[in-house]
């Protein structure tokens, strides 16, 4: 696939997007118009070319993902343009979902020299594609890794959201929920059948409230708790939620052992950095009741790791979700507090 492999950061809405749309061009197809292979044969696998994908650090480095242990060999892959983007719904490029073509094969190496990323892979064919990605999307138990963050081009840091929040507009809210409609209908179905009355739902990172508004509306005598960080949020969420509070999730007043189910939207790449992102985390443990679950998805690649929360005390119970709509996978952790 081409690589970007240049030397200065991209500007978003327009040179970026025009690389974007060549790798979309390049990778796409229509998995639902191909049939898949029975198998994949590893060893003729490995006696095509080896292909290579380079980018930096200051691009779109978030996008590449990994995954472990599928029939004994790591997968690679690349997120290319979202359906969401091409139909106008969300201003990102890309979003959560991963489809079949975004699967690229065999890892053979990865490395970071510098701010230089270098993937080298054995490539499937599109068949071959749509049989790793049907095998994953029916298998909650794949972790869907992305190894890299973006760093800014001049700063070298980890983009990050304001101390403050983001700002809040009511006419345009409709665009914070278009990218999050496979999350929130996976949501509603992987908690049907839970008994939740008088249980204690909580949301670090309310934002509008409206997620944790639609949680209720399927189990109306659950307790809903949204806190966030930007008061004009907290200002409209309070509608939406039972209780409200403008606060810094790691300075939350919640007290420990008392909450039954935390969802957590907000320990993701460009909303905050890694560091803080486990320093959040290790003060909202506390507020967990043994045999709680701990929720964690987002629009961008969660922070945290599997194994942190493993080594932490967690049970991980899922690690991705599925679409059937847009024939989706993405990151979405279920983790028992043990």
């Amino acid at each position: 696939m081409k690589s970007f492999c240049n030397k200065k950061p991209y500007d978003y809405y327009e040179e970026l997007e025009k690389l974007e749309i060549d790798i979309y061009n390049q990778l796409y197809f229509d998995s639902s118009s191909i049939n898949s292979v029975e198998k994949i044969n590893y060893n003729t696998l490995k006696e095509k070319t080896i292909n290579v994908f380079e980018d930096y650090d200051y691009n779109q480095p978030q996008n590449i993902f990994i995954i472990k242990n599928f029939e004994g060999k790591i997968i690679v892959g690349r997120k290319i343009r979202s359906v969401l983007r091409i139909e106008n719904k969300i201003n990102a490029i890309n979003c959560s979902m991963i489809t079949a073509p975004m699967i690229l094969g065999v890892l053979v190496k990865r490395a970071k020299t510098n701010r230089k990323i270098r993937i080298e892979y054995y490539p499937f064919s599109d068949s071959e594609k749509k049989y790793v990605f049907d095998k994953i999307k029916n298998d909650r138990t794949f972790d869907i890794y992305y190894p890299y963050k973006y760093r800014d081009f001049y700063t070298e840091k980890e983009e990050n959201s304001p101390e403050t929040g983001w700002s809040f507009n009511p006419d345009k809210k409709e665009y914070l929920g278009y990218g999050e409609v496979h999350l929130r209908n996976f949501t509603t179905t992987y908690f049907k059948n839970k008994s939740l009355d008088n249980k204690i739902v909580y949301d670090p990172a309310c934002s509008t409230g409206e997620f944790l508004n639609e949680f209720k509306s399927y189990h109306k005598n659950c307790y809903t708790i949204g806190h966030d960080l930007s008061k004009e949020m907290i200002d409209y969420a309070k509608d939406y939620v039972d209780e409200a509070l403008c606060c810094n999730a790691i300075d939350s007043p919640l007290k420990d052992n008392s909450v039954d189910i935390m969802f957590l939207r907000f320990l993701n790449s460009e909303v905050v950095t890694t560091r803080l992102a486990y320093r959040i985390m290790k003060k909202l443990l506390s507020k967990m009741k043994k045999g709680s679950l701990i929720v964690c998805f987002g629009h961008t690649p969660v922070l945290i790791t599997k194994e942190w929360f493993e080594k932490n005390g967690l049970k991980s119970i899922i690690c991705n979700g599925y679409d059937e709509e847009r024939n989706a996978i993405f990151q979405y952790y279920v983790f028992e507090v043990q």
